[in-house]
């Protein structure tokens, strides 16, 4: 398996560290050990989140349900099952009817299709009709996603990623795009100094209290500004890639590399 700049990071780490590694299932699973202790990193999922945690940040409505809960401020999300998905596919009903009904309450005709497991900003559409969202939701069914979202389509100035490690605030920066993707892997740029970000503050709180709620302990949390400059929770990621980060930023490698070695050193606490 072809590996990120990040996970040859994590290579260098461990030799430092005396940490020893082993490659299992062609690669997909990093195990690391030390001192009789075995932890694993399986892509890039460390072995510090709890399962339930994990799955609920891995569940853009999940991630939307436990938010709103806590009255955290988050884009709202409407969920649809697939009738034919193992689970949950009871609880699917006439997708005409489903989708005419989240378009009413939304009131607006632009809205974006998710499905609720991708990453990386794939599997993620505008749709500006209802027949163009049934289309769209009937393909992501027929590739076998259990579920997706419907959400109003924001205007967003900016996009802020926060990484998270048991309640401390490792690292802030800014995505900067031309187009409605905030993703550095669909070339939106990374702005790292923000040492006069008015929304910095409250930017870090706001993610705070989202690791907080989820029980995360390693995540990034993506927080998007409308352009009347309030913010909200987009997602939270239980995977830590910052290999785009690292090619397209000056320095990345060094800060990725102090952020991975903070996170394997969670690992192996005692």
């Amino acid at each position: 398996m072809k590996q990120g700049e990040n996970l040859y990071l994590i290579d260098e780490i461990c030799k430092e560290k005396g940490i020893e590694e082993s490659f299992l299932s062609l690669g997909w699973i990093r195990e690391l050990r030390k001192d009789g202790k075995i932890c694993h990193i399986v892509r890039n999922s460390f072995d510090l989140n709890p399962s339930s945690c994990y799955h609920i940040v891995n569940d853009k409505y999940a991630t939307y349900e436990v938010l709103k809960h806590h009255n955290i401020s988050v884009l709202t999300h409407y969920i649809l099952f697939n009738p034919n998905g193992e689970g949950r596919g009871e609880f699917a009903g006439n997708l005409s009817e489903e989708v005419d009904e989240i378009f009413n309450k939304i009131n607006q005709e632009k809205l974006v299709v998710k499905a609720n497991t991708s990453s990386e900003g794939k599997q993620v559409f505008i749709v500006n009709s209802r027949t163009e969202a049934i289309q769209v939701i009937q393909e992501l069914f027929r590739e076998n996603f259990l579920s997706v979202s419907i959400c109003p389509f924001e205007e967003i100035e900016c996009e802020y990623r926060v990484v998270f490690l048991d309640n401390e605030i490792l690292y802030v920066y800014k995505k900067i795009a031309r187009d409605w993707k905030h993703n550095l892997a669909d070339g939106a740029r990374a702005e790292t100094n923000l040492e006069n970000d008015e929304k910095l503050e409250e930017v870090k709180q706001l993610a705070l209290r989202a690791g907080k709620v989820t029980n995360a302990r390693f995540v990034t949390i993506d927080i998007s500004k409308r352009t009347n400059g309030e913010i909200f929770v987009m997602e939270i990621n239980g995977a830590v890639c910052m290999s785009k980060f690292i090619e397209t930023v000056e320095n990345g490698r060094e800060i990725a590399r102090k952020i991975y070695e903070k996170a394997i050193d969670k690992m192996f606490d005692k």
